[in-house]
């Protein structure tokens, strides 16, 4: 990486300060851009590392232009709730090719990203970085993107791919919901059954019978589900599925997956 960043570096107080914001020794280069107050480029490094520092932006963004100062921009727009605008920043400064990557910055685009449900650019540089580098540290993020982006047949084979890596209850989940929606349902129940808490699926057989009763109270159920219960969302979502429904079944399968995920990490 350090060879990398050469290429858009223009002194050796520069390449000192990205090399030590891409091992994460951001406290030096706070200290760095003190000492250095007249170069922007270490200006908006010290900036970026305060902020992986404190995960704020807690100063006024440095003056001046360098290669960085769209990433700063972001991250100043990101504070301010201004989230399609620091998507812009960010797909500004990823448009060069030349401007150096390492997993702090892009762990702090796939955050603004996602909070802008900006999936698309969140892939494209997940799979940059992934190719560049040949580093996995995004794999769940990048089957998070799939599957968001109704790409369901990605979603699988990622997990194939990649399957020590995604062993983990949330994406046994997406995996789950994926093969759900490409109707591969004994998959989706194998992969169901192996998940604490798991969502049960009907066989074929079961399934109209099993939630015709749902269905006929479907309206009722609408007017209070914000205070349905997890089994009561699970089994609309089913009613939904198995009546054609297709659109109100994704829509509250996503729901549930966003409630399971919040239990289990920190998106």
């Amino acid at each position: 990486m350090a060879q990398q960043a050469t290429q858009v570096l223009h002194s050796s107080v520069e390449k000192e300060a990205w090399d030590l914001y891409e091992v994460g020794s951001y406290e030096d280069v706070v200290v760095l851009a003190k000492r250095n107050p007249e170069n922007y480029y270490v200006q908006h490094l010290g900036y970026l590392a305060l902020y992986e520092l404190t995960g704020r932006a807690t100063i006024s963004a440095p003056k001046g232009i360098s290669n960085l100062a769209p990433l700063v921009d972001a991250i100043q727009n990101f504070e301010l709730g201004k989230n399609g605008e620091a998507c812009k920043n960010l797909n500004l400064y990823f448009q060069l090719q030349s401007n150096p990557l390492c997993f702090s910055i892009i762990q702090t685009a796939i955050k603004i990203y996602f909070r802008e449900e900006a999936y698309e650019d969140a892939k494209n540089i997940i799979l940059r970085y992934k190719k560049q580098w040949n580093d996995l540290s995004f794999i769940k993020e990048e089957v998070t993107c799939n599957y968001y982006l109704k790409r369901y047949d990605e979603v699988i084979k990622v997990f194939r791919d990649h399957m020590k890596q995604l062993n983990d209850p949330e994406m046994h989940k997406l995996v789950g919901m994926a093969l759900l929606f490409l109707d591969r349902h004994k998959e989706a129940n194998l992969i169901f059954e192996n998940i604490p808490n798991k969502l049960n699926l009907p066989s074929f057989e079961e399934k109209r019978k099993t939630y015709d009763s749902v269905y006929r109270n479907i309206k009722e159920l609408e007017k209070k589900s914000n205070s349905l219960n997890h089994k009561d969302l699970e089994d609309m979502g089913f009613a939904y599925l198995f009546n054609g429904e297709y659109g109100k079944a994704e829509k509250m399968f996503l729901t549930l997956t966003e409630k399971l995920k919040s239990k289990l990490c920190n998106v």
